[in-house]
């Protein structure tokens, strides 16, 4: 039995695995407007802003070149005289190629920025005819970015070969047997390809899956 295998993969694959956690809640506002002299003009303006971004690759490129071959037989049994038997027997030839490729995988886990706030505005004690402006604004945003592209190429050629045994001109009384085996192939290739995983928790503000 003649048994040959040439296997040849070229993978390139790039997996980004992120658990991102949001930034701080915001904190609690106190605004005081507080003892101000007469006819004076008091503004107060505060702004929190609380942004996560998440961006997300996967590239996934599979190249496969797979040859099998398996042979069993040509033996040669030929020009024999007299009363002996001639047998002729070959083996089995078995072929099995397993391929096993995952992509990457991206992960994001986004935890909500719990931006439960609590906003105290006090005006009090100021003097007459004051003009008092108080203005509190929060804004809070969430996103998420992700993007995979796979490309999967392959070229499977698998041979099992049997027989080809050969036994003539023989003479004489006895008998020729030519026997010949099995012959199996077996190719398994099984690819898997990239994954985009995201969870928001809470669901609060906006996520986007590309």
């Amino acid at each position: 039995m003649n048994l040959k295998a040439r296997i040849g993969i070229a993978v390139a694959s790039t997996g980004l695995m992120m658990n991102l956690l949001a930034p701080a809640a915001f904190a609690d506002t106190t605004v005081t407007i507080q003892g101000n002299g007469d006819n004076s003009t008091n503004n107060v303006r505060v702004i929190n802003n609380t942004t996560q971004t998440i961006n997300q690759t996967n590239s996934f490129v599979v190249g496969l070149n797979i040859n099998s071959t398996a042979s069993s037989g040509g033996n040669t049994a030929n020009s024999n005289t007299g009363d002996g038997g001639v047998n002729v027997k070959s083996g089995n030839a078995n072929s099995t190629v397993n391929v096993s490729i995952s992509g990457g995988v991206n992960n994001a886990t986004v935890n909500g920025c719990g931006c439960n706030t609590t906003d105290n505005i006090t005006v009090k004690g100021n003097g007459n005819n004051t003009t008092n402006n108080a203005t509190v604004n929060n804004t809070k945003n969430s996103g998420a970015n992700q993007a995979n592209a796979a490309v999967v190429g392959g070229n499977v050629k698998s041979k099992a070969k049997t027989k080809k045994n050969k036994a003539n001109s023989n003479t004489g009384n006895g008998s020729v047997n030519v026997t010949s085996g099995n012959a199996t192939s077996n190719v398994v290739v099984d690819v898997v390809t990239p994954v985009n995983n995201l969870n928001v928790t809470p669901a609060y503000g906006r996520a986007f899956h590309v």
